[in-house]
């Protein structure tokens, strides 16, 4: 026999139902060939959203980007919408089997740092195409995904840049050309 939700459950399927709503009516929200988009209700005790992901509906790809987020209030009214990332990054993989890190880049109008829509698409897609790690990096910022621990280090653009030139030094035959 069913059971009645808990509150809780009652709220996200509520907010999930309203974002769908807001999905299909606005223009905000971009449809590609390929993929679907898939709602994420998030409620804790400071807000109520919805994250928007791109999903692949085939194989070999993993999608970043035509991400969104739909805040709501306590009553579950859509107070703000926003375009995360503003293109769409398709990662193809399973070609060179020997890869074992991928990254994107942020321009300023994504934010500096990693996004939550991008964490979870690695935490949803990262084991297929066996990467280790993940990068994703802005102006000031590059954030690295361990896609074996689930963890994530943020360095400045500038210690990335030191260490780099410091590595190059310690081994220049792995320098590329």
């Amino acid at each position: 026999m069913p059971r009645a939700f808990t509150q809780h459950e009652s709220d996200l399927y509520a907010i999930r139902k309203k974002a769908l709503d807001v999905l299909n009516a606005d223009t905000l929200f971009k449809r590609f060939k390929n993929t679907s988009l898939n709602v994420i209700p998030i409620i804790d005790k400071t807000k109520r959203r919805v994250y928007v992901l791109t999903g692949p509906s085939v194989s070999g790809v993993v999608v970043f980007g035509n991400d969104y987020q739909i805040d709501f209030d306590k009553r579950n009214n859509v107070i703000a919408k926003k375009g995360l990332h503003k293109n769409l990054i398709p990662m193809e993989y399973g070609k060179d089997k020997g890869q074992t890190a991928a990254m994107h880049s942020h321009l300023p109008s994504t934010g500096e740092y990693i996004t939550a829509t991008d964490i979870c698409t690695l935490m949803l897609y990262e084991k297929y195409p066996g990467w280790k790690q993940y990068y994703v990096i802005s102006p000031s910022f590059v954030s690295i995904w361990s896609c074996e621990k689930d963890e994530l280090v943020v360095l400045t653009k500038k210690a990335w840049d030191r260490i780099n030139e410091d590595q190059k030094k310690r081994h220049p035959e792995q320098a590329k050309p």
